[in-house]
């Protein structure tokens, strides 16, 4: 359980730092934000 916990901290750093530095980056998480936070809501 603990790699899960240090693998989801890696994730959203890394996510961060795309969003950060790569252009377009945002759009593209804010995209599969929607996509995933639309199928929970449902």
């Amino acid at each position: 359980m603990k790699k899960f916990y240090i693998f989801m901290a890696v994730a959203i750093v890394l996510t961060v730092l795309a969003v950060l530095f790569v252009p377009g980056a945002d759009n593209f998480v804010e995209v599969i934000f929607q996509r995933y936070l639309g199928r929970a809501a449902t």
